[in-house]
């Protein structure tokens, strides 16, 4: 316990951390040193604990949100069932219940996957646990749409080739940790027997450094399986498209615009094009490169934004500064908000009249907020309750907004979007005046949130739902009438 204390973990999920994971492989190497079967044992168990979970399938952002969210909310699937059969398959354990061949395919993937003692020194060793986060979450997020849509395709349609595939992809991310678990043992092994010490030094953490931050300005984000299919870079001569800010899917959790943005900015761009909307993906590392684009290409951002701050080398300053400019020289801005602050410079005229209650995650008391109704502002006033619940049994992907607007300091804003409850009305989303800037909660475009009888079409290409088509729409129509 000193000597974990002394690495920095002080509570067990610290040894999923960088630090963490660095430190659990030198207690296996401790352990060999001992010869204690049990200490042996332990640490072995806990080192492939927090390697498959640097892979884990509900660690993609999709997986994540279909396991947590529409899992328990029952979204209903195009035969008639519902994601709650679903869930439980989301999962490697899943396939050890299947008699039809899930551990079989497991078996073949951990034979395509092997690793072998390379005979490393001990700063490869380190260096490689320290960026098992960001490898995991490589591999994991090309394969995420496939295990959803095998998932559903066997659930929902007894499809044997989705079976097949689902245990495919999902064998393979259980395949990288087991490939990844053996390996290291075969290593504390020999370090044990070699007398080699483990620990983690200043140099080390720079490598690391290093290595995350060349893999963040390279990785292509067509990797990520959520968005190659909606995929529409700016090609020159476009005029006129909507723009649709992406980020790709890094270590877990991990995001400058909020970890759960990446459903929500897929689904808007699908049902973008779906509803005839010229739109444009734009990678969050070109806007910080490359500038941001002219306002005549590109006359509306659309910004899901969850969280924002600082990401390695992607600094939100650098990123408010952009969107500042681009808005002065006639861009306007759709900024789809979480818990997350809105950046000062750009929206520094609605910052003043943005409120929250300390130590909330949605304007009204969780218990109120499933019933209450959101009103647009918009032709006729469409108005939904809300039918679910953004509490949602795990945390990551959960569409929380504490924000609402202050009438008493909102002088310049429109309300576009209110949320009514036993309290009263609130306004939750807001356009400025001069209709260059607009922000709505996350909630509002969060689908099967708010509508809770359509089936879903295709699960694993995720699209907005009827409410938050029309609030997105009509948010866009006041902004670039």
């Amino acid at each position: 316990m000193a000597s974990l204390k002394a690495a920095g973990v002080v509570k067990r999920y610290d040894l999923h951390l960088d630090h963490g994971r660095v430190a659990s492989f030198a207690a296996l190497v401790n352990a060999f040193r001992e010869g204690d079967p049990a200490h042996i044992a332990h640490w072995i168990a806990s080192h492939s604990h927090v390697i498959a979970d640097m892979a884990a399938c509900n660690h993609d952002p999709l997986v994540h949100t279909a396991t947590y969210g529409w899992g328990p909310w029952k979204v209903r699937l195009p035969k008639g069932g519902d994601f709650s059969k679903v869930a439980p398959l989301l999962d490697l354990a899943g396939s050890a219940r299947d008699p039809a061949g899930g551990s079989a395919a497991f078996d073949r993937a951990i034979e395509r996957f092997p690793l072998k003692d390379d005979g490393r020194e001990a700063r490869a060793q380190v260096l490689e646990v320290l960026l098992y986060g960001q490898d995991g979450a490589r591999f994991c997020s090309p394969r995420g749409c496939d295990i959803l849509k095998g998932a559903v395709l066997w659930t929902d349609a007894g499809d044997e080739a989705g079976r097949a595939l689902l245990w495919d992809r999902i064998g393979e991310l259980g395949a990288w940790a087991v490939a990844r678990t053996l390996r290291d043992v075969e290593v504390a092994r020999r370090f044990a027997k070699e007398g080699t010490r483990i620990e983690l030094t200043e140099e080390d953490r720079l490598a690391a450094k290093a290595a995350v931050e060349d893999l963040i300005r390279h990785r292509p984000i067509a990797e990520d399986s959520v968005f190659a299919p909606i995929l529409r870079p700016l090609e020159p001569g476009d005029r006129g498209r909507i723009g649709v800010v992406i980020e790709p899917t890094w270590d877990m959790n991990d995001a400058m615009l909020g970890f759960s943005s990446r459903v929500q900015a897929a689904a808007t761009a699908r049902t973008l094009g779906k509803t005839g909307r010229a739109y444009a993906t734009i990678d969050l590392r070109e806007l910080l490169t490359a500038g941001f684009p002219d306002p005549a290409d590109v006359p509306l951002l659309l910004v899901t934004a969850t969280s924002f701050r600082s990401y390695h080398w992607m600094k939100a300053a650098d990123f408010d500064s952009g969107l500042s400019a681009y808005v002065a020289k006639g861009g306007k801005v759709l900024w789809i908000a979480g818990t997350g602050v809105l950046p000062e410079e750009t929206f520094a005229s609605v910052r003043a009249a943005w409120k929250r209650t300390e130590k909330t995650n949605l304007p009204v008391p969780a218990r109120a907020f499933v019933g209450s109704t959101l009103t647009t502002g918009f032709k006729g006033k469409p108005s939904w309750t809300i039918a679910n619940t953004p509490e949602t049994p795990a945390g990551w992907q959960q569409p929380f907004c504490p924000w609402q607007f202050d009438p008493a300091t909102g002088e310049g804003l429109i309300p576009i979007l209110t949320l009514s409850h036993e309290g009263g009305p609130l306004v939750v989303g807001a356009i400025t005046a001069d209709e260059r800037l607009a922000v709505l909660p996350v909630y509002a475009v969060t689908p099967h949130l708010l509508d809770a009888t359509t089936p879903v079409a295709a699960p694993h290409e995720p699209e907005l739902d009827g409410p938050s088509t029309t609030i997105l729409l009509g948010t866009i129509d006041r902004l670039l009438r």
